[in-house]
């Protein structure tokens, strides 16, 4: 093997080193980590594939409208561009809360569901034994948080306003529902 392949290895190993280290040791990364971490893996990248392959050449091009965007290099600075765009894109999922009603459950049965499945504890005030008996319509709820969902479903209820309006405040591990002042 020549000099530039060794070279070229050194920097693959690195880069993979690299990775299992900062992954191993730090495995909730910030923004700001995320973005070192990825500029760091998108230079060893380009430096590996420049020093393996020597000078193949890249070209890309792409139109848009009557605009025309083009990168070119050699290989190296390929793998930099391609690691550097197509490194995985940093996403962080919204928060969701999804669940099924049965057919002919209590709004007190869906709520000591709800907050059940988040391991957690339900305290209902100034509800009447009617409301927490209120029948629900079989549907499914969606929304971005279970506090959401659980204000929703006082509007799903078979006999229309079956259930006063209610504030839903979440306090350490228990959601509490608490009747608004009057009808």
């Amino acid at each position: 093997m020549t000099t530039p392949l060794w070279i070229g290895f050194g920097f693959l190993v690195l880069l993979v080193l690299f990775l299992i280290l900062s992954f191993w040791f730090k495995p909730k990364l910030t923004d700001d980590q995320r973005g070192t971490l990825k500029f760091l893996t998108a230079l060893c990248a380009g430096f590996s594939g420049g020093f393996l392959t020597g000078a193949a050449l890249f070209n890309m091009q792409k139109t848009a409208g009557t605009t025309t965007f083009g990168i070119s290099g050699t290989a190296g600075c390929a793998l930099f561009f391609v690691v550097w765009f197509f490194y995985p894109k940093v996403f962080k999922l919204q928060d969701g809360f999804q669940f099924a009603i049965p057919d002919k459950w209590t709004f007190r049965d869906a709520v000591d569901t709800m907050v059940q499945a988040k391991q957690s504890f339900s305290d209902f005030r100034g509800f009447t034994d009617q409301e927490l008996g209120a029948t629900l319509r079989s549907r499914s709820l969606s929304s971005k948080t279970l506090i959401e969902a659980l204000a929703q479903l006082r509007l799903i209820t078979v006999t229309p306003n079956a259930i006063r309006p209610y504030d839903v405040v979440q306090a350490g591990s228990v959601y509490r529902l608490t009747v608004r002042g009057g009808r």
